[in-house]
């Protein structure tokens, strides 16, 4: 069995599989492998420092595994179960393991009764045995289902949580880690350095955590991180950050529709959907609760607030306040998103608050810090009229944006 057969038997992952290869495997009997060390080990580096040793609990955990292999193979029905270190007698230790030895790991299999089963493991290195124990395990049902093609390629060190689709020719590289219930169909390129959270569905072709179309990425090493229930269609890219260390960020609940672009550094809140082919550029914050339509671009660090709405086909190059509905090219403020407050039950009280925010802000001939003061002093101080204040001080690299002619939209939901 090479790696990805061990894996596939077994649920640990890195740091923590201890079984490189199986050479021999006779069921219901006996089984070898090895378990290769190098300075690289996490566990070198503090166990102990300036004269590394392997610990002997982890050379009784690499026994453990492959008894495990054994055992597993040696019962019908196996698929998909689990066995769980249960006792262990008769440990000793001869002497120590140091970084490059190749551990040489044996284990006869001493009987099995009903889902508990015994054996008897020995470690070599260079022909002299250096730990053995007596290990009981026993037979549970897997807490941790992966339903993987095969012909997927998944990188040793990624991490894949439990009840996982993962599709035909996909591929998952170094650093990701995918939370449980995750779906990912065909053709899916995770690159590297991506975290992905629970319940997420990845639609056929999508690439994320590629690399930065930033010139000024120099291979640093940078993060891709997705939350929870997020649903990304066909085609999506999704780039990570272009500083070391810097991160994209996408929240929880959100719909990107099919060929959506996100760029590096960006950060989208919860509950966004982006339509079909909308492009945003590098460095976007996003709020919760925006709808982007089809064929949107927007330019580099751009804002949108909370519950706005873009119409499709827009060319957005400015930030656009909270509750605010925006379309054209370039786009302008068109009218107050009154319709996404009632979708989301807002009372009577915090829409009027807003309408008259809108009517100060936008329909008046103050300047930015006079409307802002008369709003002030009007208005009651809602959460959204707060959150709209707070939004239009905070500093801006392209603006605030202004407001347009409203007669393709109509503003008389304002009035």
């Amino acid at each position: 069995m090479d790696v990805n057969e061990i894996m596939d038997c077994l649920p640990h992952r890195y740091p923590f599989l201890l079984v490189d290869k199986v050479l021999e495997l006779e069921e219901g009997k006996r089984i070898v492998g090895i378990k290769n060390t190098t300075i690289n080990e996490p566990f070198f580096q503090g166990h102990f420092p300036g004269h590394p040793v392997m610990p002997g609990v982890l050379m009784i955990e690499a026994l453990a595994q492959i008894s495990g292999i054994l055992l597993l193979s040696s019962i019908p029905n196996s698929k998909g179960k689990l066995a769980y270190f249960a006792a262990i007698q008769d440990v000793r230790f001869k002497r120590p393991v140091f970084p490059g030895d190749q551990l040489r790991l044996e284990v006869d299999l001493k009987k099995i009764k009903g889902p508990v089963g015994k054996t008897l493991g020995k470690i070599f290195v260079e022909g002299k045995v250096v730990a053995e124990a007596e290990i009981t395990l026993s037979i549970i049902d897997g807490q941790i289902e992966k339903r993987i093609d095969p012909t997927a390629k998944i990188h040793p060190n990624a991490v894949i949580g439990k009840d996982v689709t993962i599709g035909p020719h996909v591929y998952i590289g170094e650093g990701v880690k995918i939370g449980n219930g995750v779906i990912i169909e065909a053709n899916v390129v995770i690159e590297k350095w991506v975290t992905i959270g629970n319940d997420c569905h990845i639609h056929y072709g999508t690439i994320i955590g590629n690399t930065t179309q930033d010139k000024k990425y120099k291979g640093e090493k940078s993060y891709v991180e997705i939350g929870h229930r997020n649903d990304i269609r066909e085609y999506v890219t999704i780039n990570r950050a272009t500083e070391k260390g810097g991160k994209t960020l996408i929240g929880n609940d959100n719909l990107f529709l099919t060929s959506v672009h996100i760029a590096h550094d960006c950060v989208i809140g919860n509950n966004v959907v982006i339509s079909n082919a909308a492009q945003l550029a590098g460095h976007l914050q996003i709020g919760n609760n925006v709808i982007i339509g089809g064929m949107t671009g927007i330019l580099q660090f751009t804002r949108i607030g909370d519950f706005a709405m873009v119409g499709g086909y827009s060319s957005v190059r400015q930030d656009i306040p909270p509750h605010m509905l925006v379309e054209g090219n370039p786009a302008v403020i068109r009218t107050l998103n009154s319709i996404g407050m009632d979708r989301h039950n807002y009372t009577n009280e915090q829409k009027k608050a807003m309408k008259d925010v809108y009517k100060i802000f936008y329909r008046s001939s103050l300047n930015t810090t006079q409307a802002i003061e008369k709003i002030r002093k009007e208005i009651k101080e809602t959460e959204e009229v707060k959150g709209f204040i707070e939004f239009v001080m905070t500093e801006s690299k392209n603006g605030i944006m202004k407001r347009g002619s409203a007669d393709k939209v109509g503003d008389s939901n304002t009035d």
